[in-house]
């Protein structure tokens, strides 16, 4: 009879096995065979078989279950004795698999060849031992014959590995699956792999024990493992796989490269910066054609010096994400491990190129990867050894998976854009048409690719002059085809089509609706606009186009494209989509301009009259403004793109936006400038107002007109304008705004004509009063008594101001009371009281400033300047002048260069040094 626990329990008598059930009899006659020929007290049994938790009655049962072993199982081989306190089982030790497992392992270690013994030993295993049963002490007691069997196996696989090792290894195998941590285990493994032939796969399995102890606890291999490993290397079979062979993979190096000294000195400290005993990662990103490749390969060049055991390359543009593994074989192949020795599952060859990799210093280029998870089976994983990566994605996945840097390309700068060109050129022809070169520069939109295709097509043809190709440059507009190229690689279309191709679908339909923005970004809300979709589902798609590098979003709420990305993003619109859904964009667009722009004047300027407004097109998002200064922001961010949307507009046949842009951008302007642009813009909203028959409109475009030639001293040309909107308003019966008409006409005819002056202010105030309009009223009274001043009568002058800083100041119009305040003191400072005039100035200023009407503010504040200097403050004089230049600069105007030079005439000399 043989009790069998190295297994399902069970009992052998003959040959025939018998099944020993339920549970709780296997476990009873398991916890007697543990401890064959001693007593086991009754409460260790009733812990074994029940758990910690005994239930009633289990002695009880513990009686009936010992019955049942004596007469079901035991029979007249063996006895369960009763002795005090417990059971023993009485029965020869050999009767127990457990104790002849033991018995056979402690004679083995008596013998000269303990291997036949430790064999035998190890047969007696039938499987798990315990099988299946239940509770905290079988599981200790599988735990430890488990143990026990490993190191039997161990013992038993050093003794035969000379022998006979495929036996070793396969005893072996699935232990070392069992216990992927136990280094004396992978070394023995390793030692039969070996010695069987298979030094690839002994090699595959050291990297990835490698890399389990350094996933699981953070440490490199033990000594005996790291021995075992150097043995293997410098055997012969080793010697014959690996050894002799230095790849050199790297294709030609870029002749004409400029630029770059910064990334370049990135990689350079990527490279030598990592801790030892670490492999490097680097991932250049960028959108296409930025020039990653280049880099990625002047660098290698530069530096390959520091791989002395050689470079591998890959290009995975064409690579499937799955099938990168492919590239395994021929990485491989180089490295020296011969074509027949390369395993076949992708584990295996990826373990075995790290093996091989192991105490090299290897670079390996992967260009063009799709993503992450192409070429995490590719990166080289030894110290010493660098990966490096070009991506048209961001890899942020190998910054968090691998501690990969990242290096973001850009466009270039000009001076390397020149550089560039001048490279391949010769620096002689550009600077023969230094005009024509630096408009190809920015027709190529410095994009690297986009010059080399140029220049490539100027170096073939040495008499064609740069302006000619700037100008076909130009012409071309909306359209690539100046950048075709009859090799793919190098068409400007195809490679921005690899990156567009790879994208969703709904990604690709917002990417190409943003080739229709006009302006240098794109605000989220637009983008959404143009795809009509929810904000939300907009920026989770521009997300996608963030990191296919097809868009930047390094501004928070803002996707910017490249030039010529949008130029592309236009041809594929016209490509995919009809006339009708082009249309609806752009309608959809012009209603999140028009609407946002009124909610941003509401914002800033509450007291300015309102457009009446259509409803806005289904999809078309707004902007919400938390306040005046979110809705300035968002007007300088986007009056760049204000003329492009004019024509856009004016183009469409949609001549009502055209005019309503421009008037809900035009009080901004007005106070920002540069009025050059107002002119340009106004007269294109004129003129579509004019089609639209719509005489509001034709009014107040003539004096938005006026104001801007005021501005820039054109003050005939402004009373020009000023008197055809007070014509057109007086034809509509607008009072109010003919008033607000008659205010702005008296600056410049205060330079032409300035007997009429004060009559044009009289009429503006009694036009807001029979109107009941009290704040115009009182910006009246105050332009009335400014004007009496310029005429001497300062008392009456005095008296019109405070009144009508009062009002302003009751109904909350800070502009109108800032220009009181400067009226105010304008007059104290004449009068010569010039504490009170300072005091004025300074609460004008500070009025003026935060309403954003900056030009008034900076005239303010000269005039503070110009009142303390007559006060003896010199150096308060130049703190005000110094404040109104930073006004002047906020504007673009070039008052700001005069106010310095007043600064300049009038600060002290510095000090003599000693």
């Amino acid at each position: 009879m043989l009790i069998r626990l190295l297994g399902p329990v069970e009992v052998e008598r003959e040959g025939r096995l018998q099944p020993v059930r339920p549970p709780q009899v296997a476990l009873t006659l398991a916890a007697l065979a543990w401890e064959a020929g001693r007593v086991v007290p009754v409460e260790s049994l009733l812990a074994r078989v029940w758990g910690e938790q005994v239930p009633t009655g289990a002695r009880r049962t513990l009686y009936t279950v010992i019955t049942r072993i004596r007469r079901e199982l035991l029979k007249d081989d063996g006895a369960v004795v009763h002795r005090p306190g417990g059971y023993l089982l009485d029965v020869d030790e050999s009767a127990v698999d457990v104790s002849r497992f033991r018995g056979l392992t402690f004679q083995a270690m008596a013998e000269p060849d303990p291997a036949p013994l430790l064999g035998e030993a190890l047969a007696l295993w039938r499987g798990d031992p315990l099988t299946g049963l239940p509770g905290g002490w079988a599981e200790r007691a599988r735990h430890r014959l488990r143990d026990e069997r490993k190191e039997t196996t161990l013992r038993w696989a050093r003794l035969v590995t000379g022998r006979d090792a495929a036996a070793a290894v396969a005893a072996l195998s699935p232990l070392a699956d069992e216990y992927p941590l136990d280094e004396l285990l992978a070394s023995a493994l390793i030692e039969a792999l070996h010695a069987w032939g298979r030094t690839a796969e002994a090699l595959a399995h050291f990297a990835r024990v490698r890399q389990t102890l350094a996933e699981e606890l953070g440490v490199e291999p033990g000594t005996e493992l790291r021995r075992v490993h150097r043995t293997l290397l410098l055997s012969d079979d080793a010697a014959e796989t690996v050894r002799g062979v230095v790849p050199a993979q790297l294709p030609v190096d870029l002749r004409c490269f400029v630029g770059r000294e910064a990334e370049l000195e990135r990689l350079a400290a990527v490279a030598t910066g990592d801790p030892a005993g670490t492999a490097a990662v680097c991932a250049i990103s960028g959108p296409p054609g930025v020039g990653k490749s280049s880099l990625a390969l002047r660098w290698a060049h530069l530096h390959r010096g520091h791989f002395p055991d050689g470079q591998l390359y890959a290009d995975l543009s064409t690579v499937g994400s799955v099938d990168a593994a492919m590239i395994l074989p021929r990485f491989l192949v180089a490295l020296g491990v011969p074509e027949a020795q390369v395993p076949s599952g992708v584990e295996a060859r990826i373990g075995l190129y790290r093996s091989v990799l192991a105490c090299r210093r290897v670079l390996v280029v992967l260009d063009d990867a799709r993503g992450a998870d192409q070429v995490r089976p590719l990166l080289a994983a030894a110290p010493g050894c660098l990966t490096l990566v070009t991506s048209r994605s961001e890899l942020s996945g190998l910054a968090v998976a691998a501690g990969a840097s990242l290096v973001g390309l850009d466009v270039l700068p000009d001076d390397d854009a020149y550089h560039l060109l001048a490279a391949r050129l010769g620096e002689q022809r550009l600077m023969a048409e230094p005009e024509a070169a630096a408009l190809i520069i920015r027709q190529c939109g410095r994009l690297p690719l986009a010059l080399a295709i140029v220049a490539a097509q100027l170096a073939q043809r040495t008499e064609l002059p740069l302006a000619e190709v700037a100008a076909d440059l130009s012409r071309a507009g909306a359209d690539l085809e100046p950048f075709a190229h009859s090799d793919p690689a190098i068409d400007l279309r195809t490679v921005f089509g690899r990156s567009y191709r790879d994208l969703p679908e709904p990604a690709i339909r917002l990417f190409r609706r943003l080739g229709r923005h006009p302006g240098p970004h794109v605000p989220l809300a637009a983008a959404a606009s143009l795809a009509a979709l929810p904000v939300d589902r907009a920026r989770e798609l521009a997300v996608r186009l963030d990191r296919a590098s097809l868009v930047d979003m390094r501004t928070p709420g803002r996707l910017r494209l490249h030039d010529l990305l949008r130029v592309y993003a236009s041809e594929q619109e016209r490509a995919a989509d009809s006339r009708a859904v082009r249309r609806g964009a752009t309608r959809r667009l012009l209603d999140y301009y028009l609407h946002s722009a009124c909610a941003a004047s509401e914002a800033c300027y509450p007291h300015r009259e309102k457009l009446d407004l259509r409803p806005r097109a289904r999809g078309a998002a707004v902007e919400r403004f938390a306040g005046q200064a979110d809705a300035l922001r968002w007007y300088a961010d986007e009056c760049v793109a204000l003329p492009a949307l004019l024509a856009e507009a004016t183009e469409a046949g949609l001549d009502r936006y055209a005019y309503e842009l421009a008037w809900a951008f035009a009080e901004f302007m007005q106070r920002r400038g540069p009025w050059e642009q107002i002119l340009r813009v106004q007269a294109v909203a004129l003129d579509a107002a004019g089609r639209a028959g719509d005489l509001l409109a034709q009014a107040r475009c003539h004096n938005s007109i006026a104001r801007a030639h005021a501005r820039l001293g054109g003050h005939k040309e402004a009373v020009g304008h000023f008197d055809q909107a007070v014509g057109l308003h007086r034809l509509l019966d607008e009072p109010v705004l003919e008033a607000h008409v008659e205010l702005g006409l008296t600056v410049s005819l205060a330079q032409i004509r300035p007997a009429e002056v004060l009559e044009h202010a009289v009429r503006a105030r009694e036009l807001f009063r029979r109107a009941g309009d009290v704040i115009g009223e009182a910006r009246a009274l105050n332009n009335a008594g400014w004007w009496r001043a310029q005429g001497g009568d300062y008392d009456e002058a005095l008296a019109d101001c405070r009144r009508a800083q009062r009002i302003l100041a009751e109904f909350g119009y800070a502009q109108g009371e800032g220009h009181a305040w400067d009226s105010i003191a304008y007059i104290l400072q004449v009068k010569g009281d010039f504490a009170q005039a300072v005091a004025g100035y300074e609460r004008a200023a500070e009025l003026l400033r935060g309403c954003d009407d900056l030009h008034p503010a900076a005239e303010t504040l000269v005039r503070l300047g110009e009142t303390q200097l007559r006060a003896g403050d010199t150096a308060a004089a130049l703190a005000a002048w110094e404040r109104a230049a930073e006004c002047y600069d906020a504007v673009g105007d070039a008052q700001a260069g005069k106010v310095r030079e007043r600064i300049a005439a009038h600060a002290p000399p510095p000090a003599a040094g000693r």
